[in-house]
């Protein structure tokens, strides 16, 4: 064994003038630099090591899994949040435990975006997450708030409030460009033809794999960057760290798209507009709210909102294809002629120019949500 200290002091010389002292006095200063020596060659940690999980072909986070990180509240506890987290759990969560198979959520995570404490107002976003174990979409909302003096009034998406306080709201709130976006958003309904792209560039192939979700679905493959399935504003969900979080793209149709387990993901300020191709973030291994490990190849987990709920994917027609996704079973892609498995390479055809959304063979939510409007909204937001 070396005599030195990686600092390059040798110990040696103290070791020789113990020699001198006697009994007690030898043991005592034999056990200190039994110690100083024992914490120089042990090797530093790096943290808790991960236990590791079976291998799965779901993209769920396996049961047993460990967070990257403990997980952390996305605000902090303010009567602004805490009234948010009440009226969320209140007009929400009815509709989350029934797509959770009947277990109640945990309190949403919230997200301010911006506020405006002068003026008494606040826009944000809220997700409540399945349990683990439970293959469900979380339930993404957006919200505006305004303090009264009896405290916070908070309207969520999908609300007959939520429509007239985007109106309402201050331009430090809801600026003027989003106001009929957001006004739009949770009331429109949409045929089978989303007019989407599917989430990477057009021209490449990549693989799709099951959820355990009829209203999601993974893909994995090529370079990874996960890419805009059509133009319209953006809404980050959950956490603003690059490494995680959600990301809502809202259409200007009213339908949305949802991309989650992505790192790296782009820096853009809540209500940007993105165009069809715009990178997003790169597919990753961590559920996107809770930083849970998830097994198998780096993927983006996507899926689409209408009337601000999930939708089942299964008929509906993005990238050129129509899906096929049961509640059970193998997924499927097709095109007249042709049909792709999970696995196999699918093509992204990208969406042919000026293709939308026909007004006919409406799409409904997986559950209604409250004060929904059932009539197709077309207009084009500005």
């Amino acid at each position: 064994m070396s005599s030195h200290q990686p600092g390059g002091r040798s110990i040696l010389p103290l070791a020789n003038r113990i020699t001198w002292l006697g009994g007690a006095g030898a043991s005592a200063v034999l056990l200190i630099l039994s110690a100083v020596v024992a914490q120089t060659v042990a090797p530093a940690r790096s943290g808790p090591a991960r236990a590791s999980a079976p291998a799965s072909g779901r993209t769920r986070p396996v049961h047993g899994s460990h967070p990257s990180e403990p997980a952390r509240p996305a605000a902090k506890s303010t009567p602004l949040v805490r009234t948010v987290r009440a009226v969320v759990l209140r007009q929400r969560a009815p509709l989350a435990r029934r797509d959770f198979g009947g277990h109640a959520p945990a309190a949403p995570r919230v997200l301010l975006s911006r506020s405006d404490p002068a003026r008494g107002w606040a826009f944000g976003s809220s997700v409540l997450t399945p349990p683990e174990g439970v293959d469900a979409p979380p339930d993404a909302s957006l919200f505006i708030a305004r303090r009264a003096r009896t405290g916070w009034h908070v309207a969520v998406t999908g609300s007959e409030t939520f429509t007239a306080y985007a109106r309402q709201a201050p331009d430090s709130v809801v600026p003027k460009a989003e106001r009929s976006f957001l006004a739009a958003y949770g009331k429109a309904a949409a045929s089978k033809d989303t007019g989407l792209s599917l989430p990477w560039g057009a021209g490449k192939s990549w693989t799709m794999r099951p959820t355990g979700s009829a209203e999601l679905i993974a893909f994995t493959g090529g370079d990874g960057r996960v890419l805009a399935a059509g133009s319209g504003r953006l809404y980050r969900l959950c956490s603003r760290e690059p490494a995680h979080g959600m990301l809502l793209l809202i259409h200007p149709n009213g339908l949305a798209s949802t991309y989650s387990q992505m790192s790296a993901l782009a820096n853009v300020k809540d209500g940007a507009v993105v165009q069809r191709g715009a990178y997003l973030g790169t597919a990753g291994n961590e559920e996107s709210c809770t930083g849970a490990h998830v097994d198998g190849a780096a993927a983006v987990v996507f899926g689409v909102l209408s009337g601000g709920r999930p939708v089942p994917l299964d008929s509906l027609r993005i990238g050129g294809w129509t899906l096929d996704v049961p509640a059970s079973g193998p997924i499927q892609a097709e095109r007249p002629g042709l049909r792709i498995q999970a696995g196999d390479p699918l093509l992204n055809l990208g969406v042919a120019p000026g293709a939308s959304p026909a007004p006919s063979a409406r799409l409904s939510p997986t559950a209604p949500a409250p004060s929904r409007s059932v009539g197709v909204l077309m207009r084009k937001a500005s």
